[in-house]
């Protein structure tokens, strides 16, 4: 399998990943909600510091969480260029291309810093809760809504969180047989690019089919026990931590 570690369960012994998982799916949305409220630096701190203590009491590895950004680079950077572009304002001294602006650049950091802030925070919900839980918990919030099935819902929700990780282990593979074919030195993009996407898409049309026929041999049912949650006063603490930083950048 290839080191992905993006939307991958890590098991560790932490004070995140014994969290109440009703309170941490919270905690994960007050924390992307500030991010993309954040308008100035200032407002980026806040969120950014919970994140780091919540990487650091969580014992994930930051280094390879780091590294799989690069999946996000690319819609990350075409946003980027398209807000310094498109944005008008006072060019940049001494830039060769006058259409770029300064007001363009601070619109396409911003983006990147939030849309930064909630990717990691969603690695940090994904990487300290179990499949299982999260699917438990998706089910507790939608059973008071009415005219929704929540154990149905919530099984399609869960089934998306296990192909993500799947399509970046096979991306990551395939690329890596790509390269030792030599596949990167085709002068056309388009038959590059097409090496890897549509093996890319047989492979994850299977794999679902796959957890389908798992599911039916072991006669899935949607009556099922439901779970028990507890809730202790650390991870009250750190909710109230997330609220103070979505109030800090609301008020301030």
């Amino acid at each position: 399998m290839a080191g992905v570690t993006f939307f991958h369960y890590i098991h560790k012994d932490s004070i995140l990943h014994k969290m109440d998982g009703r309170l941490k799916l919270l905690c994960m949305l007050i924390i992307s909600i500030a991010a993309g409220f954040a308008s100035q630096w200032q407002h980026y701190l806040a969120p950014l510091c919970v994140i780091i203590i919540a990487l650091a009491a969580a014992k994930l590895p930051v280094a390879a969480l780091l590294k799989d950004m690069k999946f996000f680079a690319v819609i990350i950077l075409i946003v980027f260029v398209a807000d310094a572009f498109n944005i008008k304002g006072d060019p940049i001294p001494g830039f060769p291309v006058d259409y770029v602006s300064i007001q363009g650049v601070a619109a396409g950091l911003r983006f990147a810093g939030r849309l930064i802030l909630i990717i990691t925070a969603c690695s940090v919900m994904t990487g300290t809760t179990s499949l299982l839980t999260f699917k438990n918990v998706i089910e507790w919030y939608l059973r008071p809504v009415p005219f929704i099935p929540e154990v149905r819902v919530a099984t399609m929700i869960n089934l998306t969180f296990v192909l993500i990780p799947v399509i970046f282990d096979s991306y990551t593979e395939m690329r890596d047989a790509q390269k030792s074919r030599c596949v990167q030195l085709r002068k056309n993009p388009v038959k590059r690019v097409s090496f890897i996407v549509f093996p890319l898409l047989e492979q994850t049309l299977r794999r679902a089919d796959e957890i389908v026929y798992a599911m039916e041999s072991r006669c899935y049912s949607e009556l099922r026990t439901r779970a028990v949650f507890k809730t202790k006063k650390i991870d009250w603490l750190i909710l109230a931590i997330c609220l103070l930083s979505f109030l800090f950048v609301i008020l301030s």
